[in-house]
């Protein structure tokens, strides 16, 4: 398997939606392989991606990363909501050029997160998904790029009803599309205190992509920490991925050091003094980052090449 990283884990030092900045910065990391954040760089009336000077937006994005030697794995669509009406509108339209940009890119997959259902109810939620999913399947096809839906957790998504195997082959058999899978979200998993190998046998040929990170399992909060930064068992998932043929990438969605922002999952916040912000510590600066990153690298690897399936 190789191992790739999402370029959300590097939103924070650069603009959100600068892309080719970020690439740089992966690359100094030591990292050849990208999950392309196309969520994190959605930002209306300020990113590229969401002007008419998106195809340019991409081009340089391609252009850098063949300069630097990286090719993109896969990518993480933006979301959009329940309700339907203009916003819904706009925001699947986004996801929409986000296929747009995989199929520039060469990208052959992207995660698109379901939409919640207020009512909770569980066929509702199952009915309302394949639905949304199906809108989008005219555009996977002409695309080329698959579709991934992804299970969550009670702690970050609640009224979702994917949270187990069976929930994710039952999603897969109503959109019922050659070119629609699941990523399964082993943090997310782990919350959820599933047994990881079970479900990956249960999901089979249907689990087409992952997403690695790690957390405690009495955690209160989906923090999307590094391996070894909590207690998930990666024996139990490696075993599961190689006993079901898995051909996707080992992809991190970790924090490699968590960073102080609303957007991160830990949200460290500055102290404050008798009105003073003191901040001098609140970020770690680019080049401890990046050396954390390497030791996240060198972890993943080591976790693969312990069961000889490594791939450079």
């Amino acid at each position: 398997m190789k191992i790739a990283t999402t370029t959300g884990d590097f939103l924070w030092y650069a603009e959100k939606w600068d892309v080719c900045s970020i690439l740089t910065m992966m690359a100094e990391s030591g990292i050849k392989h990208v999950d392309l954040n196309l969520g994190g760089a959605m930002v209306p009336g300020k990113s590229p991606l969401c002007s008419d000077k998106w195809e340019q937006w991409v081009d340089d994005i391609g252009n850098t990363a063949v300069r630097l030697g990286l090719d993109f794995v896969q990518a993480h669509s933006s979301d959009t909501v329940y309700e339907r009406g203009e916003k819904r509108d706009y925001l699947t339209s986004m996801i929409i050029r986000e296929f747009e940009v995989c199929q520039k890119l060469g990208i052959p997959g992207m995660v698109v997160h379901g939409v919640l259902n207020p009512s909770g109810e569980r066929e509702e939620f199952m009915a309302k998904n394949a639905e949304f999913y199906n809108e989008l399947l005219p555009t996977v096809e002409q695309t080329g790029v698959r579709m991934f839906t992804e299970n969550g957790c009670h702690q970050n998504t609640p009224l979702a009803k994917l949270f187990y195997g069976e929930d994710m082959n039952e999603l897969c058999g109503r959109v019922n599309h050659p070119l629609f899978g699941v990523c399964w979200d082993v943090g997310h998993a782990h919350l959820q205190g599933v047994d990881q190998y079970k479900e990956i046998i249960t999901m089979g040929s249907n689990l087409q992509a992952v997403h690695i990170h790690d957390n405690y399992n009495y955690a209160v909060k989906d923090l999307h920490i590094q391996p070894f930064g909590g207690n998930c068992c990666y024996d139990a998932i490696i075993n599961g991925l190689l006993d079901i043929g898995f051909k996707g990438a080992f992809t991190l969605e970790a924090f490699s050091m968590p960073v102080a922002s609303n957007f991160c999952f830990c949200n460290r916040k500055p102290f404050v003094l008798d009105g003073i912000v003191y901040d001098k510590v609140l970020m770690p600066p680019l080049d401890i980052k990046i050396r954390s990153e390497r030791l996240m690298m060198d972890t993943a690897r080591f976790m693969l090449e312990a069961y000889n399936c490594y791939e450079d």
